[in-house]
């Protein structure tokens, strides 16, 4: 096998990172797509059995064709297969298969979480890493206004998935230009934008049978094709922060062919305003449209290619005229190697056109990513508690290896409504449940909280699992409040705690009923103010006492520091059935001074007897009148002294002395006077 290898005189050649006419071409065939990678398929001749593949995969090999007069039409792409298919001729035999730089993305899977950019920035940041791949690896010509995400994820989905989706939704096309060595990525949103294809129209002519030969780059095969397509959009979708507002809209491209309006209703439509929602009404639209009509056409136009715009002439086709190509399949076949003539080569392209005036918008087929039931996640932000008016939390997922937070996420509560119901907001390093509305990554919805290896239970369990508990915790500090509940049988108890004050409000009535005994310490000071009566009834005995002595006489001393309150104390005051039931008596203790003052009247009924003992002495200052009336005797008694008045008349005094003065007049007034 000595045959001689040389491509330069021949149509189709292979240049590949091993140098000039180590592979040379035998088969290309290739297909392109607009809003699709390329797939070149090369069979090419060597002369050893011994290729690396190594230093070959994942570098450029480009395809050159010679098309007429016109310059090389060059093919590039990423060697991604590489096979020996055995011994031919002249050589040995290979194949390969060339993608664009942009199939790179499809391998590299991830989950990643976007703030506040545009779909052209995230592209950037998603095409970044293969900037060396082109010259450049990307081009922009875009013309529309693209809004700030707040929030976008990439989730479980690869790279170009991902890129894919985000182009489609916001009607980003994207096809690639080739040079020697090199492809860019060409990204546009209108076809407008698109470059024409070098050396101007291409001419279409008839064939009778078979392709008619020509001296240029020509058609000899055009089919128009049209299709049922929807021909009107209907969106609505809905904003919390705007509940109210009018969010429905439509769009109407109506075909003119019988049922050429028939709509299609969707929710949500991925839109915050009325505004937004007619541009993607527009595109959605124009997404569906854009498939109608196409032109299946055949021909040796090695030049064209998916994303070029050529203007057909020659023999009229109904709604040809300027066109732009959706796709090529280009079939090339080489002459044989290894004798001093080059063979006979041969070409044939098909392609996919569409008029240039019908609206370019991809095609919606890259679906989104659904979440998968509910996920945790951690709540992060600044300080102990961190929300913003709605009561929204920050989340890191535990799948973000970036350490990125998420989006403000609203918290579910279990009552909502205008200015009342519930409001627990998760505190920082909190373990929380996720879900997501309609299944997207990008609308998370906290549902709840669980505990974990590092958030214990308010009380160790199972051994306290009959106690439900709504423990908070201070903020910035230490303590707590709580209202717990004890299910045990026999220890069902209601407690609550509060960390510092605790305030009630009652509109209308408050009952209480308490079955058995009531304790109620307060370690400082107790008012009670009434608006109008008190009434306390006591069916036993009453004692008041007043002063310090009588601290802890009931509750323990250390009763202000015991967090669990004084359950115990209750019971240490008499059981039903086992204590001594009072019979009505009231005992008041002063340790000090009492005083009393009353406005206007005091009265006072006793049905037995009144005891008054004063230690020391007793002082009555009555500015006018003092009546005092018994029925039986009146007895003042003062150590031998005594007076008595009894109910007959009689008055006794008695004394070792009875001294009767007066500065001015005594006066003794009786029927009868006896002096002894």
């Amino acid at each position: 096998m000595n045959a001689i290898f040389k491509q330069s005189d021949r149509m189709g050649s292979l240049s590949t990172i091993l140098g000039k006419d180590v592979l040379n071409l035998l088969r290309f065939e290739g297909d392109e797509h607009l809003n699709g990678l390329f797939t070149y398929r090369v069979e090419a001749l060597a002369k050893t059995d011994d290729l690396d593949f190594n230093a070959l995969i994942s570098t450029h090999a480009t395809i050159s064709l010679k098309s007429y007069d016109l310059p090389e039409t060059p093919f590039d792409g990423i060697i991604t297969e590489g096979e020996m298919l055995g011994q031919g001729d002249n050589g040995w035999r290979y194949a390969f298969t060339l993608k664009p730089w942009l199939y790179l993305l499809s391998l590299r899977r991830k989950q990643q979480i976007y703030h506040n950019k545009t779909v052209v920035e995230i592209l950037d940041e998603l095409f970044s890493p293969y900037s060396g791949l082109g010259k450049p690896a990307v081009e922009k010509r875009l013309t529309g206004t693209y809004p700030t995400l707040e929030y976008t994820v990439q989730y479980r989905e690869s790279d170009m998935d991902f890129a894919t989706r985000l182009m489609e939704r916001f009607g980003i096309s994207y096809h690639f230009k080739h040079d020697t060595g090199s492809h860019t990525l060409v990204l546009t949103d209108t076809a407008i934008s698109h470059d024409d294809l070098p050396g101007g129209a291409r001419e279409f002519l008839m064939a009778d049978n078979g392709k008619q030969s020509r001296d240029a780059e020509h058609f000899w095969d055009m089919r128009p094709s049209q299709r049922l397509t929807t021909g009107k959009i209907r969106l609505t979708d809905y904003n919390f922060k705007t509940p109210n507002a009018a969010m429905e809209t439509d769009r109407d491209a109506a075909a003119p062919y019988t049922e050429g309006s028939i709509e299609s209703y969707d929710y949500p439509g991925d839109y915050l305003a009325q505004g937004a929602g007619k541009d993607v009404a527009r595109l959605r639209v124009d997404q569906e449209r854009g498939q109608d009509p196409r032109h299946r056409a055949l021909g040796d136009c090695a030049s064209l290619r998916a994303g070029h715009k050529v203007k057909v002439t020659g023999d009229k086709v109904p709604g040809v005229d300027k066109t732009l190509c959706l796709s090529a399949r280009h079939t090339y076949a080489s002459g044989g190697y290894g004798t001093t003539e080059s063979g006979e080569p041969s070409f044939e392209g098909q392609y996919l056109l569409m008029p240039a005036s019908t609206p370019l918008a991809p095609e919606r087929k890259t679906a989104r990513p659904i979440v998968q039931g509910p996920q945790t996640a951690v709540v992060v932000g600044e300080g102990e508690i961190d929300c913003d008016e709605y009561g929204r939390i920050l989340v890191h997922f535990h799948w973000d290896l970036d350490k990125r937070y998420s989006m403000r996420c609203r918290v579910s509560q279990n009552w909502a409504g205008k200015g009342w119901g519930g409001m627990v907001i998760p505190r920082i390093g909190m373990e929380v449940v996720v879900e997501f509305l309609e299944g997207d990554p990008d609308k998370p919805l906290v549902t709840g909280c669980v505990y974990n290896g590092k958030n214990d239970t308010p009380y160790p369990l199972p051994e306290q699992k009959t106690k439900s508990t709504f423990k908070t915790d201070t903020h910035r500090g230490t303590g707590f409040n709580e209202l717990r509940f004890e299910d045990e049988n026999g220890k069902e108890e209601i407690f609550v705690h509060a960390q510092k004050d605790r305030n009630t409000k009652v509109e209308n009535n408050q009952s209480e009923r308490v079955n058995v005994n009531k304790v109620e310490s307060v370690g400082h000071n107790k008012a009670t103010e009434i608006g109008n009566n008190l009434f306390e009834i006591v069916d036993g005995d009453m004692e008041l006492r007043v002063g310090p002595a009588n601290k802890g006489s009931f509750t323990p001393v250390g009763a202000d520091k015991n967090t669990q309150g004084i359950p115990a104390v209750p019971a240490m005051i008499g059981a039903p059935g086992k204590s001594k039931r009072g019979v009505g008596d009231l005992k008041v203790s002063v340790e000090n001074t009492k005083t009393q003052v009353i406005g206007k009247d005091h009265f006072e009924i006793v049905d037995g007897d009144k005891d008054t003992q004063v230690k020391q002495n007793q002082t009555t200052n009555v500015r006018k009148k003092i009546r005092i009336d018994a029925g039986d005797e009146i007895l003042l008694v003062c150590g031998k002294s005594r007076i008595k008045l009894s109910e007959n008349g009689t008055i006794e005094i008695n004394g070792q002395k009875i001294m009767q003065l007066g500065d001015k007049l005594v006066s003794v007034q009786s029927d009868t006077i006896k002096l002894n």
